[in-house]
């Protein structure tokens, strides 16, 4: 090989050098090594505590195992999936860049001193690191270093994570298991009143012992109480109430679910706080709760409760004939032979508006009653003079609807009723009802 092409190809090699060279150099402005961070990377098992003060609240959740506990102020179980989230979240956390280094924006972005959600990371009782949690911009959150003036953009949205009084890093749960293990059922009221029912498969129950004859079972109380307590979770806790005041010494009513394998959990429910509170504790445990209304109303029964609250079951195609009577508002319905128009025989004269009689038409098909006045005395609840009669008739008469309208209930939502000749005073929804109790202007066809 002669001299020129040993210099070329000694030039072509420099050249290929330096290409590999520019090549593998960043462009202007590129970051070089790993991105910065205003705190270390938290990976897991390297820290096992979280102290997160919102306003004056100061929280310190330790986990344990598997287990997440509250160790300050005092010691609760915590939720488990808030505080795994909350862990999870720091050892996921990353960074983009610093949005600003001027303390005036502080304020603006919400982690100045005293209003950010603070989160010190610990190991132990070691402080790893500490950060200032502010607002949500664009999908990610404003966070800061306490002593420091930089803001910077944590990627993702995660202060709802942290930002938490200590109530709500407690366990609220008070009862939980599989629905389908519940085999049976007690509920004890005050007076000696009692029920005991058992699952017959899904749905379906029958009365073991009742100190009220239940003729016929509503399916739906027993499995409503068990759904309920299968995932009973408290509104608050009532860590200061005393003995007295929540009633639980003397509970109003008891609860007790059975389950497969011999397990039980079973719930005291106390007295009433406020309009919408009621004090409620697990029997096997000190702690008290304060839980919603609509939660006891699922639980708190009586053995009249689990009656069937069945009025009437008329198809709308198989009516025959309504009747209404409401002082001067009464009517009678009958159907045409064409089996689809309906004329009034009551009062003489009132030419119907087809379009007002279909929610009247389509009211007796499986009607069933709220449930049941407290005090069970027709005097009380107006039915001795009732305020309407309502009367429907399926298309072979046997099939028969007398529905007796007392007083509006206390509740204001029901009316008190009675079917036929039977004693039980029912509480019937007033929306329900008033589609009979109509104006008879309101049945007009307009000219």
């Amino acid at each position: 090989m002669n001299r020129k092409n040993l210099t070329a190809l000694f030039v072509l090699a420099v050249l290929i050098v330096v290409a590999v060279v520019v090549l593998r150099q960043p462009e202007k402005g590129q970051r070089v090594g790993e991105r910065p961070r205003p705190i270390p990377k938290l990976v897991a098992g390297s820290f096992d505590a979280l102290t997160v003060t919102k306003g004056n609240a100061v929280t310190t959740i330790k986990k344990e195992g598997d287990k997440y506990n509250i160790v300050a102020p005092l010691q609760f179980p915590a939720d488990e999936n808030v505080a795994k989230q909350a862990f999870e979240a720091l050892e996921k956390l990353d960074f983009g860049d610093v949005v600003s280094d001027q303390k005036a924006k502080h304020a603006e972005f919400e982690v100045e001193d005293g209003k950010a959600v603070k989160v010190i990371v610990k190991k132990g009782d070691q402080a790893l690191t500490e950060l200032l949690i502010g607002k949500s911009v664009g999908g990610n959150t404003l966070v800061r270093v306490p002593g420091k003036d930089e803001v910077w953009s944590g990627l993702g949205s995660f202060r709802y994570n942290f930002d938490r009084d200590t109530s709500n890093w407690r366990d609220k749960t008070i009862t939980k298991f599989t629905q389908s293990d519940a085999e049976k059922i007690e509920v004890k009221g005050k007076g000696g009143a009692r029920v005991v029912v058992k699952n017959d498969g899904g749905d379906k129950w029958s009365v073991v012992e009742s100190t009220l004859p239940v003729p016929k079972l509503d399916n739906s109380v027993p499995t409503g109480i068990a759904s309920a307590m299968s995932s009973l979770v408290t509104n608050d806790f009532a860590d200061d109430a005393k003995t007295g005041q929540t009633g639980l010494d003397s509970p109003g009513t008891t609860v007790t679910v059975w389950l497969k394998g011999g397990k039980s959990a079973t719930v005291l429910i106390g007295n009433k706080k406020g309009d919408d509170d009621y004090y409620l504790k697990a029997a096997d445990a000190p702690q008290v709760y304060l839980v919603k209304r609509y939660n006891i109303d699922r639980l708190d029964k009586r053995p009249i409760d689990f009656r069937d609250k069945s009025l009437c079951d008329i198809a709308e195609a198989d009516l025959s004939d309504v009747s209404v009577t409401h002082e001067k508002d009464s009517y009678n319905l009958v159907r045409e032979a064409n089996k689809k128009d309906w004329k009034a025989t009551k009062p003489a004269g009132l030419t119907l508006d087809p379009g007002k009689l279909t929610p009247i038409a389509g009211a007796f098909k499986d009607w069933k009653a709220m449930g049941f006045t407290e005090d069970q005395d027709p005097k009380v609840n107006g039915l001795t003079k009732p305020t309407a009669v309502i009367v429907a008739h399926g298309k072979d008469k046997k099939q028969a609807c007398v529905l007796k309208i007392g007083d509006v209930a206390k509740d204001k939502i029901n009316y008190a009723a009675q079917l036929g000749s039977a004693p039980e005073v029912y509480l019937v929804a007033k929306w329900a009802t008033d589609r009979m109790l109509v104006k008879l202007d309101d049945l007009k066809k307009k000219k």
